[in-house]
C-alpha cells in the first residue's frame, strides 16, 4: 500500500525527531532540576553566632593580625630580657709565619658576661686564656680575668629610668592587644550587620513573593467578574499591569538577596560559593542600659580610650626619663683584675693584678640641646592630656547619640507594626468591597502596594533596630563580650 511505504520511508526519520525533541525537553528541565537538588542538599542553616565563629576562625584580616601578634609578643621578650647577664665567648685561632720568622700558632678563647642593673649600673666580667706555640719552643699560656662596674649616680641612674623601657614595652604590649580586639570587634561588627542584610533581603524576597501571589488572585478575582458581566474587561489591564510590576520587583528582590549572600561572604571571608540559610530571630529586645550605665561601660572597655590611657602613661615615663637625661653626668667605676703567664724557654711563671676605682663627672655648659629633649616631652603631655580630654567628651557624645538613635528605632518598630497591620486590614476590606461590587480594581491595587511598603518599613525598622543595638554594642567596647569572642593567643 502507498501508505505503508510512506510510512515505512519515514519512520526512522520520525523516530530520530522523536528522540531529539525529547532530548531538549528534558535539557530544558534539567538544570532547573539540578539547581533545586543543589540547592537543596548543600544550603544549611547557619545562626549568626556561627557566623561569627567562621569569621573569627577564617578572616584573614583576622589572621594577619594574630600573625602580628608573633613578633610583638617576641618584642615585649626583648624588652624584659634587659636585666638578664649576656654572655658572648670568641674564640680563635691563628697561624704566623715568614722566611725569617719561626712559625707561629696561638690558640685563643676569651669571653664576656655582661650584665644590666635596674638600678643603672654595668657589671662586665672578662676572662681569657691564650696558647702560643712556636717551632723549638716550649708553649706559652697568657690568661687571666678582670671584672669592672659602673654606676651612674645622677644621669642615667636610678630604678625609675633605667626600667623605664621595659614599662614602656609593657604598656605597648597592652596597645598592641587591644588593637587586635578593636581589629576582631570591627570584623564581628560588619559580619553582623551582613548577615542581618542577607536576612532582611530574603524576607524582602518573601514580602514580593507575597505581593505577586495577593495580585495574582485579584487578577483571578477580576476575570471571574467580567465572566458575570459585573466588571468591564478593561479592567483586567490594571491587574495585568500591577502583576507585571510585582514580578519586576521580585526580579530586583532575587538579585538583592545573592547580592547580600556575597557580601556577607565576603565580609566572614570564605569562599564566595557557598550558600547556607540564615536563620535568625527579629525578636526586637528593649534597649538594655541608662545612658549613666553606658557611659561606664565605654570608658572601661572601649580600646581608643582604653590606648590614650596607655599612651598617657607612656608620656608621663618619657617626661621622667627626658627630666633625667638633663643632670650631670657623676659616675663610679671601679675594677679588678688579674693576669698569669706560664710556660715559655725561660721556663718562668709571671702573675700580676690590678685594680681602680674613680668618681667621673661631666658638667655640660652652654649645650642647649641638653632641655630640648625635656621641653618637647613636657609639651607631648600636655598635648596628650587635652586629647584625653577630648576623647572623653567625643565618647561622651557618641554614647549618647547611639543610646537615643537606639530608642527612636525601637519607638519606629512599633508605628511600622501598627501601619502594616491597617494596612493588612485595608486590603481585606477592599477585597471584599471589590467583590460586592462596591470598589475599584485601582483602589486595591494602590493599598496592596501600600501593604508592600508598610511590610518592608516594618522589616526595615526592625533591621535598623537591631543595627543600631550593635553599634551601641561596638560604641561600648563590648562587641566580643556580647557574643562570646575571647581574645586567646593563637
Amino acid at each position: 500500500m502507498p501508505e505503508e511505504r510512506a510510512f515505512m520511508i519515514f519512520a526512522p526519520f520520525l523516530a530520530v525527531q522523536i528522540r531529539y525533541a525529547v532530548c531538549i525537553i528534558f535539557a530544558s528541565f534539567f538544570p532547573l532540576l539540578l539547581v533545586f537538588d543543589v540547592s537543596a542538599a548543600t544550603e544549611k542553616q547557619m545562626t549568626l553566632a556561627n557566623c561569627i565563629v567562621l569569621a573569627v576562625r577564617e578572616n584573614r584580616t583576622i589572621k594577619n593580625a594574630y600573625l602580628d601578634r608573633v613578633a610583638q609578643r617576641y618584642d615585649l621578650r626583648v624588652a624584659e630580657d634587659k636585666f638578664t647577664p649576656k654572655l658572648y665567648l670568641t674564640p680563635s685561632l691563628q697561624a704566623n709565619g715568614g722566611k725569617s720568622t719561626s712559625t707561629t700558632a696561638v690558640t685563643g678563647f676569651s669571653g664576656t658576661l655582661s650584665e644590666q642593673l635596674p638600678t643603672g649600673a654595668s657589671i662586665n666580667l672578662s676572662a681569657n686564656h691564650d696558647i702560643t706555640s712556636a717551632e723549638h719552643s716550649r708553649p706559652v699560656r697568657d690568661f687571666g680575668w678582670s671584672i669592672s662596674l659602673t654606676q651612674p649616680l645622677l644621669k642615667g641612674g636610678g630604678l625609675e629610668v633605667n626600667t623605664a623601657s621595659v614599662r614602656e614595652a609593657r604598656l605597648t604590649e597592652k596597645n598592641n592587644i587591644l588593637s587586635l580586639k578593636s581589629t576582631i570587634m570591627s570584623t564581628v561588627t560588619s559580619v553582623v550587620t551582613a548577615y542581618r542584610s542577607y536576612v532582611q533581603a530574603i524576607k524582602a524576597l518573601e514580602i514580593s513573593q507575597q505581593s505577586l501571589q495577593r495580585n495574582k488572585e485579584l487578577m483571578d478575582i477580576n476575570k471571574e467578574l467580567i465572566a458575570t458581566g459585573r466588571m468591564a474587561a478593561i479592567e483586567l489591564i490594571q491587574s495585568e499591569a500591577s502583576v507585571a510590576s510585582t514580578e519586576f520587583s521580585l526580579l530586583s528582590a532575587e538579585n538583592a538577596v545573592d547580592a547580600a549572600r556575597l557580601a556577607l561572604n565576603k565580609a566572614i571571608d570564605i569562599n564566595k560559593n557557598t550558600r547556607f540559610a540564615p536563620s535568625m530571630d527579629t525578636a526586637t529586645p528593649k534597649v538594655p542600659f541608662t545612658l549613666e550605665q553606658a557611659q561606664k561601660l565605654a570608658f572601661e572597655n572601649r580600646p581608643d580610650y582604653l590606648s590614650a590611657l596607655l599612651s598617657y602613661e607612656n608620656q608621663k615615663i618619657q617626661l621622667a626619663v627626658a627630666w633625667n637625661s638633663t643632670l650631670w653626668d657623676l659616675s663610679l667605676t671601679g675594677g679588678y683584675g688579674e693576669n698569669y703567664t706560664r710556660g715559655g724557654d725561660s721556663g718562668g711563671d709571671f702573675s700580676g693584678n690590678n685594680w681602680n676605682a674613680g668618681l667621673k663627672l661631666t658638667i655640660p655648659i652652654g649645650d642647649l640641646t641638653i632641655r630640648q629633649g625635656y621641653i618637647a616631652a613636657d609639651i607631648a603631655l600636655k598635648k596628650q592630656e587635652n586629647t584625653l580630654a577630648l576623647l572623653r567628651e567625643s565618647i561622651e557624645i557618641e554614647v549618647q547619640d547611639a543610646l537615643r538613635n537606639a530608642e527612636m528605632n525601637l519607638r519606629q518598630i512599633k508605628l511600622a507594626t501598627l501601619s502594616r497591620q491597617l494596612s493588612k486590614q485595608k486590603v481585606e476590606v477592599e477585597t471584599e468591597k471589590l467583590k460586592a461590587g462596591r470598589s475599584t480594581n485601582f483602589q486595591l491595587v494602590s493599598f496592596q502596594n501600600d501593604l508592600v511598603s508598610a511590610q518592608n518599613n516594618e522589616l526595615g525598622a526592625i533591621i535598623s533596630y537591631l543595627n543600631a543595638l550593635t553599634t551601641l554594642e561596638q560604641t561600648l567596647g563590648i562587641t566580643l563580650d556580647r557574643w562570646g569572642v575571647a581574645l586567646v593567643e593563637r
